[in-house]
């Protein structure tokens, strides 16, 4: 499991590298890579044509630039191809731009982890095919300067493979290609990494060659940038359309579901050296739909000034100064920012392109911004998901503990003598949780709202907070189910032989919704109802929520859960078979 970390790693750094790059330009072409005018977007100049005219075009290859004489095998793109994009790192490294980079570390890493050197790559293609309910399919050609080492080649990649030969060349087959991508050497320069379905596509299209859309869009291209992309946009409206019914977008930002049926296509082009410089252009189904498309990046943006701006106001009313003024300044370059990044429109297509010097960086930080904050975003997400598992496994761990202690499991409260709930079960297994003290310092025959124990609330460990929520001081989100069947139900505390279903199929402990949430010392838990036995539950994470098992394991459990296979899980001597979920 090493391995790929370390890959990640190194394409992280060589990216982070070129970061002075693309702070001077990144998603599109300037006007000497890509011959285009004012007057006419280049979404116009790859409107489909006659297949004979687009096939001569692609051939099996596409100029990259009259100063390296290189050429590109854009003809391994198959028709059926989703998106393409195409880099050329021996260009961008070995520019004079490029001279501060530490070349001598992005060539050692990319021989020690690929076996191929990052500044020998004259040209790389990557496509993806996304095709109806199937995985997608994933492809790569690239093509080195030097002559390539075949025994040092992707070779943590060959071990589950099988190899053969293809007229009369190195042929490494998969024998699991859902996991392993095959890999074929068509000329002692060039290297196909794909799986094994795509690879076939790729070598029977550069064989024959046939225009689609993606390829149509990038043989249009009078110049390869250094980074070209195309997207074919309609096969991948069903899935964007999905996820956004799964995740809709907030209420100020909901006309981003309108757009998906309008988009027929992108294309992103980058210029990093020389005159670097960006354009991207989006093509609408037919100028009808450019102008609707239009008018919802102009209401986003107006959203997103709005949203902004609230921001903006809580600061611009701080006793400080500093702070005022910030805001003031932060105003102002939004409102700047924004008018710029207003789209142009010619017939079908959007288009925005910014050329050299503080435009092109404005560019470039805008898209870095749509790259970086989803991923940020997904990041911190996951992040704390990984946390409240590790929470919960601590908490049933603790359980087990308090077992094995006292041979059976903490009711859901302590209570007095006549029967009267005082404290909960989050306070009892303190002990176990490595909180002695502050353990002793409660009143175990006090309420929890006592004037001596509530002084305690404050003091809750971190362990019972959901990282995901909000910071209110206090609020423990994991709780008990108690109710018929379940492990907390009534008074009496249970111990493992009262598990009769299995303590694989029992759920012990739940991360309830924010608005769930309640005092962790109070003995307060989620009711549990067999009609409704998700109430208060399912949007603890994106998608879901995260449940404690009496066998200790922690499962994610999807917000579309079965609710009758939940209840069946909540339930843990009901004798019923328990599904798949």
């Amino acid at each position: 499991m090493r391995r790929p970390c370390k890959t990640v790693t190194v394409w992280l750094l060589t990216a982070a590298l070129l970061h002075g790059h693309w702070l001077a330009a990144l998603a599109a072409a300037n006007e000497g890579a890509v011959q285009r005018t004012a007057s006419v977007p280049a979404a116009k100049q790859t409107t489909p044509s006659p297949a004979g005219e687009v096939q001569e075009l692609l051939g099996q290859t596409a100029s990259a630039g009259p100063a390296e004489g290189v050429t590109v095998g854009i003809g391994y793109i198959p028709p059926t191809a989703t998106a393409a994009v195409i880099v050329h790192p021996r260009r961008v490294l070995t520019a004079p731009e490029s001279e501060l980079l530490p070349l001598e570390v992005i060539s050692a890493a990319g021989k020690k982890e690929f076996g191929l050197d990052p500044l020998e790559i004259e040209w790389a293609v990557g496509m993806v095919e996304v095709a109806g309910a199937g995985p997608p399919q994933v492809g790569l050609i690239l093509r080195s300067a030097s002559p390539l080492d075949d025994s040092q080649l992707f070779a943590s990649l060959k071990r589950d493979t099988e190899k053969v030969t293809l007229d009369g060349r190195p042929y490494y087959r998969s024998g699991n290609p859902l996991l392993t991508p095959s890999i074929f050497l068509p000329d002692d320069h060039s290297v196909i990494v794909a799986q094994e379905a795509m690879l076939q596509k790729m070598l029977k299209n550069h064989q024959d060659p046939q225009p689609g859309r993606v390829s149509r869009i990038i043989a249009g291209m009078e110049r390869l940038p250094d980074v070209a992309a195309a997207v074919d946009f309609v096969p991948l409206r069903p899935l964007v359309l999905g996820l956004m019914l799964q995740n809709p977008p907030p209420p100020a930002l909901a006309a981003l579901q309108d757009v998906p049926p309008l988009v027929a296509d992108v294309e992103a082009a980058v210029d990093l050296i020389g005159n670097p410089s960006v354009y991207l252009a989006v093509r609408a189904n037919n100028a009808a739909d450019a102008l609707k498309l239009q008018n919802i990046v102009s209401a986003m943006l107006e959203a997103a000034k709005g949203m902004f701006s609230d921001q903006l106001q809580r600061q611009a009313e701080s006793e400080d100064p500093v702070e005022r003024a910030m805001a003031q300044y932060l105003r102002r370059i939004a409102d700047h920012y924004l008018a710029v990044l207003q789209p142009d429109r010619k017939g079908d297509t959007l288009y925005k392109r910014f050329d050299g010097g503080q435009q092109t960086q404005i560019a470039t930080i805008g898209f870095l911004l749509a790259l970086l904050l989803p991923a940020v975003s997904s990041a911190r997400g996951a992040a704390r998901r990984s946390q409240s598992t590790n929470n919960l496994k601590q908490l049933s761990l603790a359980m087990h503990n308090y077992h094995d202690t006292y041979r059976k499991f903490p009711a859901r409260a302590i209570f007095d003598s006549e029967g009267r709930p005082l404290l909960s079960w989050r306070v009892q297994i303190l002990p176990f949780l490595e909180c002695q003290d502050l353990y002793e310092q409660f009143h175990l025959d006090e309420p929890w709202d006592s004037e001596h124990n509530k002084a305690l609330i404050p003091l809750m460990p971190e362990v019972y907070k959901n990282p995901n929520a909000a910071a209110e001081p206090g609020l423990a989100h994991y709780l008990a189910l108690v109710g018929p069947g379940t492990l907390f139900e009534g008074t009496e505390a249970r111990m493992f032989r009262d598990i009769r279903d299995g303590t694989s199929n029992s759920v012990m402990l739940v991360e309830v919704n924010p608005d769930h949430a309640v005092i962790w010392t109070k003995p307060e838990d989620l009711p549990f109802d067999p009609e409704n036995p998700l109430d208060g539950l399912g949007n603890a994470h994106p998608g879901g929520f995260n449940a404690a098992f009496c066998d200790g394991s922690v499962r994610f459990i999807s917000a579309t859960i079965d609710p009758e296979v939940f209840r069946r899980l909540a339930q843990i001597a009901d004798g019923e078979p328990i599904e798949d979920f």
